[in-house]
């Protein structure tokens, strides 16, 4: 079971500079850039409008690593910079998804993507405290 974040989720109005303060300044390794797809970005942020992938990086590493999405262009201004989820390895999502919800939490999902590798996997967003999180299940 887990016992701590796997990783932050983090939209950043310039990735470049993110990455580089990560990397030149806190000494942060393993640079791993990667795409979104538009319409996995449009499912799990609602971002509208794209015209192409998401850029994004993950910095570091698990557990404790920063998961970096460059806002659109056309959603700066719009898309806060910051945090967006806090991502916590689970084994089932659909049954943490299920947990969540009798519980009394917002739920959404779970909602299939994939990560940087290309390979599935399934997130469930729950809502608690004001913070959002992601409970992620990996096929």
């Amino acid at each position: 079971m887990p016992k701590a974040l796997s990783h932050t989720v983090v939209f950043t109005d310039d990735i470049d500079e993110a990455v580089r303060l990560c990397t030149e300044v806190a000494g942060l390794t393993a640079v791993a850039p990667y795409e979104v797809a538009a319409e996995i970005a449009e499912r799990l942020f609602g971002w509208t409008g794209l015209t192409g992938p998401v850029r994004a990086a993950f910095v570091g590493e698990s557990p404790g690593a920063l998961d970096l999405l460059q806002i659109p262009g056309h959603l700066i201004g719009r898309v806060a910079p910051g945090l967006r989820l806090l991502a916590v390895v689970n084994r089932d999502a659909t049954a943490a998804s299920a947990l969540a919800a009798d519980a009394g939490f917002e739920v959404r999902g779970p909602l299939e993507s994939t990560t940087l590798h290309g390979t599935p996997m399934w997130l469930t967003e729950v809502s608690a405290g004001g913070l959002s999180f992601e409970l992620l299940q990996f096929g």
